[in-house]
């Protein structure tokens, strides 16, 4: 969800109405926003890892390798390890998040705020798509194989 506020917040910026007046404000808003947000991410992505991996462990008997392979409890160990690996996923965009937040944190006086914006806001869109909702679905399906006949 909050992969989903990040977008719907800050892409309001750059609408019409608001995006020459945002320009000079956005490389400071994006610094407020991004340090108090940051422990979500630092937190919610490792807490689902972690608890992926936990939940593929805690199927029926054997090693991790086996679980995945049998498909115990349901098939749920796959998709707790797919989401687990989709989370960790998350991690692989940093190479492409990291200039891009840095321009923003630079950003102001310069007044490329909203195009420095915008380039994030691709990046994180795609990821998003790519690996942050798959892998929410990912663990919604394992949770619901879990709580299913065994």
């Amino acid at each position: 969800m909050f992969s989903v506020d990040q977008y719907l917040f800050l892409d309001n910026i750059l609408v019409a109405p608001h995006r020459e007046r945002a320009n000079e404000i956005v490389p400071s808003y994006f610094k407020t926003f991004f340090r108090k947000g940051i422990w979500i991410i630092m937190t919610a992505y490792p807490l689902s890892i972690a608890t992926g991996v936990a939940n593929v462990y805690r199927s029926s008997g054997g090693s991790a390798a086996a679980k995945l392979s049998s498909g115990s409890n349901n098939g749920a160990g796959r998709w707790y390890a797919a989401g687990a690996a989709l989370a960790l996923a998350h991690y692989a965009f940093v190479p492409s998040i990291m200039y891009r937040v840095q321009a923003l944190f630079e950003g102001e006086g310069k007044g490329e705020g909203n195009k420095d914006l915008k380039r994030w806001l691709d990046v994180h869109l795609v990821r998003s798509v790519m690996v942050d909702v798959p892998s929410w679905l990912c663990f919604a399906t394992a949770c619901l194989k879990s709580l299913g006949p065994q």
